[in-house]
């Protein structure tokens, strides 16, 4: 059958947010709410003594302040069984702080109030007496002994070591004719998305059902997670996403304000309405991405790499939250990246710091060990005197050796061709024009660098997905699947899924994704899932309603053809889609998948300013099949646009005393369109036979390259001081502090 809407780049239906009638949840309003305003920590690390809440109980409008006294004494799970350990459970975060408050913006009491204004008046006069104690103020200092133990209970602040190995590493560096080590540091930063947290919660007084508005990205497991810590069945909690306003990792992963409202609202019998200012965002919402590596890189003469190893230390903060131990997991699992190696060995160490607690944030870990890896593959070929285009060529894994797997570790790559894919890279920027540019504006006194990086990226990670397609006898159809819609557009890719499959007009296919009640299940958006599992979910609902038809019709499956809501067999007999009831199809996929990208970006530096200036930034990710070409484009590009500033701007810094010094815009800097370039996409489609529909995940890739090839576009901009490019973000102080280098 040709394809109708798989493969074209059909625009989606951006009216609502373009005239201002997208309905977030700060838009809605039930009748008798209150106000909800958290008492946080102001302090990084201390004993509580006591919160006295009778001032603020008493101030007008005030309907209740609790503490940890009032709720259960319950923890936020983990989402992911592969991020659990047998010891993670002594890391888990309580709704409210019990004896101990560990990082500045713990919450430590609640006050609810009929005015939103009202209850932030009357936080400010909970009482909460504080002894402090000594700071975890670094992940080196976390693991150090006489180091202060975040968790009394566990007796140690080491949350995980994840040990990974391939081959024997210790004889392969014996033959190596060069080693290259260093300490590469990614920083702390975090996803700022123009919608902040926010949470409406109300029970039916007649049935008892607890419906909790602005969920995203996982709802069914947020609604578990509530059945699990509220005590009540989840058949009594119903979840609702309305439109979101970005989530990048950070929105939709259960807090403990998601428990703190609903508990709120039943304890009350009232509707419980809490909406997340920015301050609160920079010391509540999950942080990201703090490491250190120490890593060292053995290699031949000829450039042709032998063997890794990496010892990293990765800031989880002071409580593992939902995402467990992925912080250490995810860049362990990424480090080897896409070239051969005889042997490797990782020790990743989760520890716990007195900071906000560390998430996901797009491409998680993936970000980090690309960061490390290709900055030392840059100063491997400048030891080597190759051409770092070069030093890649000859390393990276073949079609031929595909699939490819690093035994005995999980880290498997199925398909693609990561060669030609870098080629394409190099033949789009023009390799050698763009060297040659780069000489001319050395020429003319300028400070300039090319930078590249090369890497894997994880996606489509299950275990499944399901959908239901119901026709209805007008002709439409409604698809309700469980995953979410976070800006990525994924209710037009499914749809266009859908009409591909039912032979139907895209107009006549409405995606259905924000009600837990609508399906029994789904494990939402992330990892660049959706369109891979939700996708092919929705392909074979629609092929379940095709055996229906065959069955009524009595004919083979493959004679029955769907035309305009008809299921027609080849000898014209037909019947309504809507009398066969709804199309049921689940995708499963017990193991994640690795795909390849790569970037490229062309710098210049102001030596007076120590400005870098990204003159041109071009990504390739390989998808498996493009279902919206243009969509996917936007994805990686602003992926990319995120990643520019994470190398550049953006970083969360604390002091000695483990106070954040960042917690307003301006002192947060975040990219505009004036550091940002126009950004180049390579959209290379590289199908793999994994899934029906040949698609891999496409959301994140934009972001896991580019810090990486940036750090490397400096250091070439700075020559002989290049080698000093261990740290980010690349600010100007640090940029005037490298030139000053001698």
């Amino acid at each position: 059958m040709t394809s109708t809407y798989i493969g074209v780049s059909v625009e989606r239906d951006d009216l609502a947010f373009l005239i201002g009638s997208a309905c977030y949840v700060a838009d809605i309003d039930r009748e008798g709410q209150l106000y909800a305003r958290i008492v946080r920590s102001p302090v990084a690390h201390a004993r509580i003594l006591g919160v006295d809440v009778t001032e603020a109980h008493d101030q007008p409008g005030v309907v209740g302040v609790i503490t940890a006294a009032d709720v259960p004494d319950t923890r936020i799970p983990i989402r992911l069984p592969m991020a659990e350990t047998q010891y993670t459970h002594l890391f888990l975060q309580p709704p409210l702080a019990r004896d101990v408050v560990r990082y500045v913006g713990e919450p430590i009491a609640v006050v609810v109030a009929s005015d939103p204004y009202l209850a932030e008046d009357a936080a400010e006069l909970v009482d909460v007496d504080l002894d402090e104690l000594d700071v975890v103020g670094d992940v080196l200092s976390a693991a150090s002994e006489g180091t202060p133990i975040l968790h009394a209970s566990a007796g140690t602040n080491i949350v995980t070591t994840v040990p990974l190995s391939h081959g024997d590493v210790a004889a392969a560096f014996a033959r190596a004719d060069v080693v290259i080590r260093d300490r590469l540091r990614m920083h702390r930063h975090t996803a700022v998305p123009m919608e902040t947290r926010g949470l409406l919660a109300e029970v039916d007084p007649g049935t008892g059902v607890l419906t909790l508005w602005g969920a995203a990205k996982v709802k069914h497991f947020t609604r578990r997670a509530l059945s699990d810590m509220l005590g009540i069945g989840p058949e009594r909690i119903r979840l609702v996403e309305n439109h979101v306003g970005g989530g990048f990792g950070v929105r939709g992963e259960p807090y403990p304000e998601d428990f703190l409202v609903a508990f709120l609202a039943l304890r009350l019998g009232r509707p419980i309405k809490w909406i997340e200012d920015r301050a609160e965002h920079f010391v509540a919402t999950n942080h990201a991405r703090e490491q250190e590596h120490d890593l060292e890189i053995a290699a031949t003469a000829d450039g042709r790499l032998l063997a890794f190893r990496d010892r990293a230390w990765c800031d989880q903060g002071a409580y593992v939250r939902s995402q467990g131990i992925l912080p250490a997991l995810l860049p362990a699992l990424h480090l080897p990246g896409p070239y051969r190696w005889e042997a490797f060995s990782v020790e990743a160490n989760g520890v716990l710091t007195n900071r906000t607690p560390v998430g996901t944030y797009r491409g998680p870990g993936m970000t980090e060990a690309t960061f490390v890896r290709e900055r030392l593959l840059d100063r491997l070929a400048h030891e080597l005197q190759l051409d770092p285009a070069e030093l890649r060529r000859r390393n990276l894994i073949g079609p031929g050796d595909l699939p490819h797997n690093f035994e005995p570790t999980s880290i498997t790559y199925e398909s693609g061709d990561f060669p030609a894919g870098f080629e394409h890279l190099l033949d789009h920027v023009g390799y050698d024009g763009l060297r040659k540019q780069r000489e001319e504006l050395r020429a003319s006194g300028e400070h300039a660098g090319i930078g590249f990086a090369a890497y894997t990226e994880i996606g489509a990670i299950g275990p499944f997905e399901e959908a239901r397609i119901v026709p209805s006898p007008d002709g439409r159809f409604v698809a309700h699947v469980g995953v979410a819609s976070l800006g990525q557009g994924v209710e037009t890719v499914l749809a266009q899924i859908a009409a591909e499959k039912l032979g139907t007009s895209i107009d006549a296919v409405s995606i259905d994704h924000h009600d837990t009640q609508e399906l029994a299940d789904g494990f939402g958006a992330f990892a660049s899932r959706s369109t891979t599992l939700a996708g092919n979910a929705v392909a074979l609902a629609a092929e379940d309603l095709r055996a229906k038809a065959a069955a009524r019709l009595d004919v083979p499956v493959e004679e029955v053809d769907f035309i305009q809501g008809q299921a027609r067999s080849r000898c014209g007999r037909q019947v309504p889609l809507a009398e066969l009831g709804e199309g049921r199809g689940r995708f499963d996929k017990p193991h994640p998948s690795f795909s390849f990208g790569a970037a490229l970006s062309l710098v210049t530096i102001d030596p007076g300013t120590g400005q870098v200036r990204v003159l041109r930034h071009v990504v390739l990710h390989d998808v498996g099949r493009a279902v919206n070409p243009e969509l996917l484009h936007r994805q990686l590009a602003g992926a990319a646009s995120q990643g520019i500033g994470a190398a550049l701007l953006e970083e969360l810094l604390y002091d000695e005393y483990g106070q954040p010094q960042s917690t307003i815009m301006s002192d947060y800097r975040m990219p505009t369109v004036e550091e940002l370039p126009d950004i180049e996409v390579i959209v290379e489609e590289r199908p793999t036979t994994t899934n029906p529909l040949g698609v891999k995940g496409g959301g994140e890739s934009g972001m896991v390259g580019t810090p990486a090839a940036i750090a490397n576009a400096v250091a070439d901009a700075l020559g002989s001081k290049g080698a000093r490019v261990w740290r980010l973000p690349l600010t100007p102080d640090r940029i005037r502090e490298l030139l000053r280098h001698n």
